[in-house]
């Protein structure tokens, strides 16, 4: 018993010390195919259940199904990539077969000629590496349906009943024809063949035995991954570079045209500002003139100075610029309370003389209801003419007005 326990804890130190190196490199590093996970992906558990027959020099002696016997196994193992992985295990159950030499294993009640009948009841405890060939030489296919896993690995062999050596280091090696039925389930179809001394048997004459198996069982996937993720191949690494060179390049044509577009409104609002200025500056112009000319004389001799708006050619509606003035007009009328009159006016050397006597008609009723309406102007004080004249070497602008006096 204490050999077996030795032979226990041997097995699943061997198995492990592998895989403890892997659990401090928990990083993703890119291969050609596939990523390489942490320790915690990529494990599987397996099961099944078969035959077993033991190659020994008495293989031809007696009956050929006295040399089979049932076989199972469990295990537990982990893949660190989609070629390389490891196994632990379990092994064994019923050896049958012949000997010649009277030990532990026989029954000397039952015997094929001169050859004792041999059973003995065993377990083997062993670690494999395990080779996916269609990995390594077909690429990595998370979803091909067959897998062909050959695995070579070390253990202990040992009988359930004391004999002249129940316990031998034993060598594994086979092949597993596995096929994928889902994402997490595989069936493995396993042969495998163990090399060891035959004094495991009694018979320490012979140099080796092979007890040899074929088993069917299934593998569950466990674990955080169950599959490696895709890899970064140098194809598709010089994709994604060239898809990140295009995007920035569209974001650089995006900067470029929105830097463009708002250079063209400041342009325009600039352009627009100064045509404002240069309106300010004309209409000031023209305020200034107006100011400066000449009084006019009445039929009496007098000359008379009043406030005066401008009007744009043909208009004769007030602009927001001009339509300003008329509340200072308005206030000054109200706190008088004289009579004043609007005369509007219109230019003689542009248009026909019935137009222009409309227009300076309007001009003057555009006043009139400007300053009662908005400004509340009695219309008692007020009264409406209108004329046409001739600027008189004036710019033509200059009499497109109504005049409040």
């Amino acid at each position: 018993m204490k050999k077996i326990i030795f032979a226990s804890l041997f097995m699943l130190v061997s198995v492990f010390s592998f895989a403890q190196e892997e659990v401090a490199k928990p990083e993703l590093r890119p291969t050609k195919d596939y990523l390489v996970g942490s320790f915690a992906d990529n494990w599987f558990i397996s099961a099944g259940i078969g035959f077993q027959t033991y190659l020994s020099e008495y293989y031809t002696t007696g009956s050929i199904i006295d040399h089979f016997s049932p076989s199972a196994y469990i295990g537990v193992g982990k893949w660190f990539t989609p070629v390389m992985g490891v196994r632990g295990q379990l092994s064994g159950l019923n050896q049958r077969g012949y000997n010649l030499l009277n030990t532990p294993y026989i029954d000397a009640n039952e015997m094929e000629g001169n050859y004792y009948k041999m059973n003995y009841y065993y377990f083997n405890l062993h670690a494999d590496f395990l080779f996916n060939i269609h990995s390594q030489f077909y690429r990595y296919n998370p979803e091909r349906k067959y897998e062909l896993i050959p695995f070579v690995g070390f253990g202990l062999f040992s009988t359930l009943k004391d004999g002249l050596d129940d316990m031998e280091f034993a060598a594994n090696l086979g092949i597993i024809n596995q096929f994928r039925i889902n994402e997490r389930l595989d069936l493995d179809v396993e042969l495998m063949a163990t090399v060891l001394r035959s004094a495991i048997d009694g018979n320490p004459a012979k140099r080796i035995n092979v007890p040899a198996s074929a088993t069917i069982g299934l593998s569950y996937k466990i674990g955080k991954e169950k599959e490696f993720k895709e890899g970064i191949t140098p194809e598709t690494l010089a994709e994604v570079q060239n898809k990140a060179a295009q995007k920035e390049s569209e974001l650089q044509n995006q900067n470029d045209a929105l830097k463009a577009d708002q250079q063209r409104k400041n342009d325009e609002l600039n352009k627009a500002l100064e045509q404002e200025r240069q309106k300010n500056a004309q209409l000031q112009k023209e305020n200034n003139d107006l100011k400066n000319r000449p009084q006019q004389t009445t039929s009496t001799g007098s000359t008379t100075k009043g406030i005066k708006v401008f009007y744009e050619i043909g208009k004769t509606e007030l602009d927001d610029f001009n339509s300003a003035n008329l509340e200072y007009i308005a206030e000054y009328i109200k706190s008088t309370n004289r009579k004043y009159t609007i005369t509007g006016y219109a230019d003689s050397s542009t248009g026909g003389k019935s137009i222009n006597e409309k227009l300076a008609n309007k001009r003057a009723v555009n006043v009139y209801n400007l300053l009662v309406d908005n400004y509340g102007v009695n219309k008692d004080l007020l009264s409406i003419e209108s004329s046409v004249v001739d600027p008189q070497g004036l710019a033509p602008e200059m009499v497109r007005m109504a005049e409040v006096k």
